[in-house]
């Protein structure tokens, strides 16, 4: 089983439906790995396009410098319909999974409480 393979299975077992989708892009472009059934195909591509286009900008050495916290692990995107999980692998290399907000419930429930106070 490649990285890809056992990635997803790994998500699959801890998230179950809440997994909507898998990517993994490089300097070339992006790759769907994965994408849940029931979820369009070429809405998924066109939202990993703009996702990739951004986060290729959250490369490990300029967040590294920005935060001194250590080496990046990835980043965790809070959204109405969705949470995006960034892993920055090197410059030019990463990896997005997207998974229901009930997944991060804890996180979202929290941060909504925050905004709510804000």
């Amino acid at each position: 089983m490649d990285r890809d393979e056992g990635l997803i299975r790994f998500l699959r077992e801890r998230t179950g439906e809440c997994l909507r989708g898998v990517g993994r892009y490089d300097a070339d472009g992006y790759e769907v790995l994965y994408v849940r059934p029931g979820l369009e195909r070429e809405t998924l591509d066109s939202e990993v396009e703009r996702m990739v286009t951004h986060l290729r900008s959250e490369s490990r050495p300029r967040e590294v410098r920005s935060f001194p916290y250590g080496d990046l692990d990835g980043t965790v995107r809070s959204f109405e319909e969705a949470v995006v999980m960034h892993f920055p692998l090197t410059q030019e290399r990463g990896v997005v999974v997207t998974l229901e907000p009930d997944v991060a419930r804890q996180l979202t429930t929290f941060m909504r409480e925050c905004i709510e106070r804000l």
